[in-house]
C-alpha cells in the first residue's frame, strides 16, 4: 500500500513544480514549452515507477504530510512551502528535501531551489530527478555549463527522456559544440519524433556543421507542419545561399514576405540578390519596402545599394532609393554615412548636368570635412568649368561677371592647393592645377605645380606636356 501510495503522490508533487515554474528569460520557446508541456508531465509521471527503487523513499511518518501536500499544493503552495519548511530537518528523506527544493523552484526561488537540489545529490549521488531537476533550473538562469553537467548526469543514471537529450543538444547548439549536440539531438528525435522542437535543433545543428542537404530536408518538413514559423524559411534562404542557389532563395524570400513575415532585414537580403542578378528595378522594390518596414534595418545596407545602382549607371533609382533614404533616417546618418551619401549625390548630379546641385553637395562635404581631397578636386573642377561658362557668356565690359570669374578661379585653386596636401591625391590636384593656370595662360606659374607632379610620376605625356608649357613661357617673354 505504501508503495502504491508512494507512485501516486510524488510525481505529481514534482511534476507541479517544475512544470509551473517561471519561464527561462535567457531561453527560446523551446525552453518555456518543455516546462509546460502535458505529455511531458505525463511522461514524468508515468517514469516514476521505474525509477522508484533507485531514488530514496520517504519515510513512513512523511506519507502522510506529502499526502496533505498533493491536496494543498494547488491551492496555495506558500502554505504548503511553509508547511514543509516547518518540518524538514537533517533527518528527512532525500524524497522530502525534492519536494522542498520543488516548491522553492516554483516560487522562482531559485538560489534557495538550488541548495536543495544540490544536497540531495550530495546526499543521494544516484538520484535521478534531483539532477536533472537541478539541471532545469541552471537553465531557468541561462547557466548552460552547470545545466549541461547535471543533465549528463541524469543520462548517466538512466534517464532515456527524449525531452532530456533535447535539452542537452540545446546546450550543445548554444555553446557552439555542434558534433556532440548532433548526437543527442538525434537521440532526442529517436525518442521523442512527435517533439518538433528538437528536430529544429538538429536541423539547427546540421546548418552550422555545413550539411546543408540534410538540415533543407528537415527544413521542409519543419515548414510544412508550421509554415507560419519565419525561421525555418529564413534558415531555408541561408542553406540556399550557401549552397549557391540565389534563384530559389529569392523565392523562398518571396514566400517569407507574402506571408507578411518579411523582416527588413529578410527584404534587403532579397534586395541583394535581386541585384546581384541584376533586375535592379525589383532590388530597388525590396530596399524601399525594407525601409518602410522598422528600425531594424541599418543605413549601411540601402548606402551601400545607392553606391552599386550609381556605379552600374542605374542613376533614376538610385536617386529613388536616396529619397526614400533621407525620409528614413533623416539627420541619423553618422558623419562617414552623410558623406558617402553626399558624394554620390554630388556624382548623380554631374551625371544628370545639374552643375548647381553637385556644387552644393560638393560644398557640404568639404564644409564637415576639409580633408577630403577628392571633393575638394571635383568642387575646383566645378567651379572652373562655371568661371569658363561664365566667361563665354558674359556681354564685353561687364565686370560684375569678370569678378564672378575671378573669385571661382580662385576658389579653383584653393581646393587644388587643400588636395595637393593629402599624398593619395597630390599627383592628380598639382595636374589639374598646373591644367588650370595654362588654360589661364598663367604659363610662368603652371611650370614649378607640373614639374612637382612629373617629380611623382615621371611620364612621356607629361614630359611632352611640360615641354611645350616652356615653350609658351618662353613665347610670352
Amino acid at each position: 500500500m505504501k508503495r502504491n501510495l508512494i507512485h501516486k503522490l510524488l510525481p505529481l508533487l514534482l511534476v507541479l513544480a517544475c512544470t509551473t515554474s517561471a519561464q527561462l528569460a535567457t531561453s527560446p520557446d523551446i525552453l518555456k514549452r518543455t516546462f509546460s508541456e502535458t505529455a511531458f508531465i505525463e511522461q514524468f509521471i508515468g517514469s516514476y515507477a521505474a525509477l522508484a527503487q533507485r531514488e530514496p523513499s520517504p519515510k513512513p511518518e512523511e506519507i502522510k504530510l506529502l499526502k496533505e501536500l498533493v491536496e494543498l499544493i494547488p491551492k496555495n503552495p506558500a502554505v504548503a512551502t511553509e508547511l514543509l519548511e516547518a518540518q524538514v530537518n537533517s533527518g528527512s528523506s532525500g524524497m522530502i528535501q525534492m519536494v522542498l527544493a520543488n516548491l522553492y523552484f516554483q516560487a522562482e526561488r531559485l538560489p534557495e531551489a538550488a541548495d536543495a537540489y544540490q544536497k540531495c545529490v550530495r546526499d543521494y549521488p544516484e538520484f535521478l530527478r534531483a539532477h536533472k531537476n537541478l539541471g532545469l533550473l541552471y537553465l531557468q538562469q541561462g547557466e548552460l555549463d552547470k545545466a549541461l553537467t547535471a543533465l549528463s548526469r541524469s543520462v548517466e543514471l538512466g534517464d532515456n527522456d527524449g525531452r532530456t537529450y533535447g535539452l542537452i543538444g540545446y546546450c550543445l547548439l548554444n555553446k557552439g559544440k555542434f558534433l556532440p549536440a548532433e548526437t543527442a539531438y538525434r537521440q532526442a528525435v529517436l525518442n521523442s519524433p512527435e517533439n518538433l522542437d528538437w528536430t529544429a535543433g538538429l536541423a539547427q545543428t546540421l546548418y552550422n556543421l555545413a550539411k546543408y542537404e540534410e538540415a533543407l530536408a528537415l527544413f521542409k518538413d519543419l515548414a510544412a507542419e508550421d509554415p507560419d514559423e519565419q525561421e525555418y524559411w529564413s534558415l531555408m534562404v541561408n542553406i540556399y545561399l550557401n549552397l549557391g542557389d540565389d534563384t530559389k532563395a529569392a523565392s523562398t524570400l518571396e514566400i517569407i514576405r507574402r506571408m507578411g513575415h518579411a523582416s527588413p532585414e529578410n527584404l534587403a537580403l532579397l534586395g541583394d540578390i535581386y541585384l546581384n542578378q541584376q533586375p535592379f528595378s525589383l532590388a530597388l522594390e525590396a530596399y524601399q519596402e525594407a525601409l518602410k518596414t522598422g528600425d531594424g534595418l541599418p543605413a549601411e545596407t540601402p548606402l551601400r545599394t545607392v553606391d552599386i545602382l550609381y556605379t552600374y549607371g542605374s542613376y533614376q533609382l538610385a536617386e529613388q532609393l536616396i529619397e526614400d533614404m533621407r525620409a528614413r533616417y533623416g539627420d541619423s546618418l553618422d558623419k562617414e554615412q552623410s558623406m558617402k551619401l553626399l558624394t554620390i549625390e554630388a556624382g548623380l548630379a554631374s551625371a544628370r548636368g545639374d552643375e548647381d546641385a553637385a556644387r552644393q553637395s560638393l560644398e557640404q562635404i568639404v564644409e564637415q570635412d576639409a580633408t577630403q581631397a577628392g571633393a575638394l578636386i571635383e568642387l575646383a573642377r566645378i567651379y572652373y568649368k562655371q568661371a569658363r561658362k561664365l566667361r563665354i557668356e558674359m556681354a564685353p565690359g561687364d565686370t560684375d561677371a569678370e569678378i564672378e570669374i575671378s573669385e571661382l578661379v580662385q576658389r579653383a585653386i584653393l581646393k587644388l592647393e587643400q588636395a595637393a596636401r593629402h599624398q593619395d591625391f597630390r599627383l592628380e590636384a598639382l595636374t589639374e592645377h598646373g591644367q588650370l593656370l595654362v588654360n589661364e595662360t598663367q604659363y610662368a606659374k603652371a611650370l614649378p605645380i607640373l614639374r612637382r607632379a612629373y617629380d611623382i610620376k615621371p611620364g612621356t605625356n607629361l614630359q611632352n606636356y611640360i615641354k611645350r608649357v616652356e615653350g609658351a613661357v618662353d613665347a610670352q617673354l
